[in-house]
């Protein structure tokens, strides 16, 4: 019988830096040699390795070491890879880690929903045998996650739902959209403009929230100021504000004078365009965003916001594996996260409307 392949997905170079030693070091005791090498060396080379699935000829682990082992694997919606512009699901990942490191186990980056796509191998290629439980960070396809059903272990959908499928962890969008209104409203303001996101079901779950919640106030959305859009980063933030302005300019509108975005990327985006052209935030338009995560108070005008916590997230499906794992849960946990609003600069009272 020929000797599996190794799995590569996971440099020598990386775990010699994760442990701390020279990747020439790496390369000895992955390649079989013990003399000489410092028995403390050799065992955390040996598990770094083997908590990232990387197991090539030579390197043994006795029976009772791989069972220490454990370790989560986490894979991300399509289209996003480890390197994305969005900062919500590294919070959740920083909450999820946090969580199981208190329980010694490790996450593991799997790959993007992509990187599962007919023709690029079984997805049990993609489980280290190390790996425990699976969260999904986002919606994807159906397909897929029936394939990870079948896997038997545990799985958390994390900021989606999949009733009777799987464990789901995410935040009310409607209550959040109900405390942004709520507060707009309060500060006088009756025009609103929705700014998009990628075309993906938090999109249209939280445009349906904020349509109703404006509804229960007597109030509606113009189509000229919906803006659907393909990404959800600062560019297309800036291209949806400037398809407004255009607009209202065009059609000889009254720019709206609240805005709410589907992230805080995409609000930093507009007020970028909004500011550049000579509009005051708060003065002339408020804005918010569906959004808790640092972008929203990383640099100034700090964003008004809702939301759950995105780190909490994290830990409450940290949580859901722990009891998945250890107690072999037989009913599936469906957890919806409050949401709270968060008061900053971008928020003000509405100007009077011109007399006649």
């Amino acid at each position: 019988m020929s000797a599996a392949k190794p799995n590569k997905r996971v440099s020598q170079a990386q775990i010699a830096q994760e442990a701390g030693c020279s990747q020439a070091l790496v390369s000895l005791i992955l390649n079989g040699r013990t003399k000489g090498i410092a028995p403390k060396s050799l065992e955390r080379v040996r598990q770094i390795a083997a908590q990232h699935g990387y197991a090539p000829r030579g390197m043994k682990l006795d029976d009772d070491a791989a069972e220490r082992i454990r370790t989560v694997g986490y894979i991300l919606r399509s289209p996003l890879k480890l390197a994305n512009k969005s900062n919500f699901f590294s919070h959740i990942h920083q909450g999820l880690h946090e969580h199981l490191s208190q329980h010694q186990i490790k996450t593991v980056y799997l790959g993007s929903e992509d990187d599962f796509k007919a023709g690029k191998g079984s997805l049990r290629d993609h489980l280290p045998e190390t790996v425990k439980a699976v969260a999904v960070m986002g919606q994807i396809n159906g397909k897929l996650l029936d394939e990870l059903r079948l896997l038997g272990k545990p799985l958390v959908y994390i900021s989606a739902r999949e009733t009777g499928k799987c464990h789901s962890v995410l935040s009310n969008e409607a209550d959040t959209a109900e405390l942004l209104v709520e507060h707009l409203y309060q500060l006088g303001h009756r025009s609103f403009a929705w700014i998009g996101g990628t075309p993906s079901g938090r999109r249209e779950e939280r445009l349906g929230a904020l349509l109703q919640a404006l509804q229960r106030r007597g109030l509606s959305l113009e189509a000229d100021f919906n803006i659907a859009t393909i990404e959800a980063d600062r560019n297309q933030g800036f291209d949806a504000a400037q398809q407004i302005h255009q607009t209202a300019q065009a059609k000889g509108l009254a720019m709206p004078t609240a805005w709410i975005g589907f992230n805080a990327l995409m609000a930093r985006g507009a007020i970028n365009y909004l500011f550049q052209n000579g509009f005051r935030i708060p003065g002339d338009i408020s804005f918010a965003a569906f959004d808790m995560t640092r972008v929203c108070i990383e640099e100034r005008p700090e964003i008004t916001s809702a939301g759950a916590d995105p780190e909490k997230i994290g830990i409450e499906a940290g949580r859901i594996i722990m009891q998945a794992i250890e107690q072999e849960m037989e009913s599936l946990c469906d957890l919806t996260l409050p949401a709270h609003l968060s008061v900053r600069d971008t928020s003000a009272a509405a100007k009077p409307s011109p007399v006649a």
